[in-house]
């Protein structure tokens, strides 16, 4: 049979149905390929990132170790201990020295863990504990007391700043508080100095009812005292007058 002059090759033929199953084998075997790669690619992306959080490191109750973590090795951390409130120079400025209060040891606990986010890389945490007791000055009746800090927190760690900042937690709908850059170096001393800084109340004063009746008074007679030896000197206007006509 011809078709336009030209011979037309049924499909029935042998020589048709030979060429189009080439075309289909290769066709399916390219999908074939094409899945079996995406899915190898996969396996040693799951692989590598299992790998990574299958092991985790145990910090020790070391200042000097815990300057410097790599947070951003892939591996999950995990540590707790007590360390002495002289370790931290900021926070120590902020106690009072007193030798019937004396500071507790700061208590810390710490571990670390990955989230898998759809469409997205896994989100590294960070879980934050510390707890201390702390000699204050009461603003109220101006004596010593015991201020105790408990701080739990979750934060995210992003491998930049500008990751970090432009994060938004509301939207996100994340339960973390806070986010770190979570660097080669990070400095977890600075970390729970920071957080303990934060902690701080505003105004430093007992209970309702703690302070000593005897001790508010002396403060009130101290600021009534003040008050009357703060003299206000208001300029005689006579006298400034009297001065312009003298030059």
């Amino acid at each position: 049979m011809q078709v336009n002059g030209n011979p037309r090759r049924l499909k029935s033929s042998f020589l048709y149905l030979e060429v189009e199953a080439k075309i289909s084998f290769w066709g399916s075997e390219a999908i074939f390929v094409d899945k079996l790669l995406g899915l190898v690619a996969t396996l040693i992306y799951a692989f590598g990132m299992n790998s990574n959080k299958s092991t985790t490191r145990i910090l020790p109750n070391n200042p000097k170790d815990l300057q410097s973590i790599d947070l951003s090795s892939g591996v999950t951390f995990l540590g707790q201990g007590a360390l002495e409130i002289s370790v931290f120079p900021r926070l120590s400025q902020e106690i009072v020295s007193d030798s019937n209060f004396k500071a507790s040891l700061v208590h810390w606990e710490l571990s670390t863990w990955f989230e898998e986010r759809l469409g997205g890389i896994p989100l590294q945490y960070m879980h934050l504990r510390l707890a201390v007791d702390l000699p204050l000055v009461c603003q109220a009746c101006l004596q010593p007391f015991m201020e105790s800090i408990d701080s739990d927190r979750d934060y995210i760690l992003f491998d930049t700043e500008e990751e970090a900042e432009a994060w938004d937690f509301d939207e996100e709908n994340q339960d973390a508080e806070d986010a770190l850059v979570a660097s080669e170096t990070f400095n977890l001393m600075d970390a729970i100095e920071d957080e303990l800084l934060l902690s701080l109340p505003l105004v430093a004063k007992h209970g309702p009812g703690a302070c000593r009746p005897e001790d508010l008074e002396k403060v009130a007679k101290k600021l009534k005292k003040g008050s009357e030896e703060i003299i206000i000197q208001k300029p005689n206007p006579f006298a400034i007058l009297e001065k312009l006509k003298k030059q």
